[in-house]
Parts: structure tokens; sequence; C-alpha cells
């Protein structure tokens, strides 16, 4: 989770019993922090600590700060650009709407989609998360592709093709 509150960048990671954490376990992943201590909230990691994971891929969650904009500001950082993830190309923006899809809401199984078509693509090499944005909002909530177009399409943010 990035933040940028009051000009201080933060990087937090999500406790091992929370929605984010499942979430990248039931995709296939294997979270890097799953050794760290955590406590019973975001705990703040520095970049030295992200350096010596080397993820393969990293996904950057914003609730406060455009993530598209983070990612592009990530990737034109000196040190950013040495990481793994980054000079492979596995430096993504955790997608939402209103919501970011990692929370646990109705929109986790959308976040869910999304990131496991990012870790395993082979198997999910049909998906087209726009299109079952679509339907989950038709479905859950009675929005007609009109509806879904001009209310959701514009808000939505993160790595959505």
């Amino acid at each position: 989770y990035y933040s940028s509150q009051d000009g201080q960048t933060a990087l937090r990671m999500p406790p091992l019993s929370w929605l984010q954490t499942t979430l990248v376990k039931n995709a296939g992943g294997i979270p890097v922090w799953q050794d760290l201590e955590l406590g019973g909230g975001w705990t703040k990691v520095n970049f030295e600590q992200i350096a010596a994971w080397d993820a393969d891929q990293i996904y950057i969650i914003a609730y406060n700060d455009n993530v598209l904009e983070v990612i592009s500001g990530l990737k034109e950082d000196n040190q950013w650009q040495a990481l793994r993830a980054v000079k492979q190309g596995q430096l993504f923006g955790f997608p939402g709407d209103y919501y970011s899809w990692d929370q646990p809401d109705t929109r986790w199984i959308l976040g869910q989609m999304w990131l496991a078509s990012k870790i395993q693509p082979e198997l999910f090499a049909d998906l087209d998360i726009n299109v079952e944005a679509a339907a989950f909002f038709q479905t859950l909530y009675g929005m007609d592709e009109t509806a879904f177009t001009e209310k959701i399409v514009p808000v939505l943010r993160g790595d959505v093709e």
C-alpha cells in the first residue's frame, strides 16, 4: 500500500490474515512478506526491504493517490529501476473504481480475477477484466451496459487494459 500523506511516502504490507494477502495466495502467488513480523494493521517497510525481497512481481495499492501516476513515478525512480520486477515489466497498479478491488467489498472478486490473470497469465489468457467488470456490475447492481459505461468506466483506475 503506497501512501504519500503530508508529502511523506510510505509503503506498507498487509497482515497475513487480511484479504490482500489472501488474494495473492488464492491467485497462486507467494506473499514475500509472509516472514515479516506484522502487526494488526498495515506494516511500514522501507525500500531496502523491498529490494531484499526482489519479488518477481510487485502490486501497488494506492487508496488516496492516482495509482497509475504512482507506478509511473516508481518506474522513473533509479532505485526502483534496479528491481527485477520493474526491469521485467511486472510492476502493476491494483485496479479499482469507486473502491479499490483489494478491499473486503463485493469488488474483491474482480481483484481476485485480475490478480490471478497477472500471476498466472497462461491460465487466464482469455480473461478480459473489463468484460468481467461489466458482467459483475450488471449482475450485482443491475447496471446495463450504458450505465456501466457512463458511471463505472470513467472512474476505473489501475492496470485494467
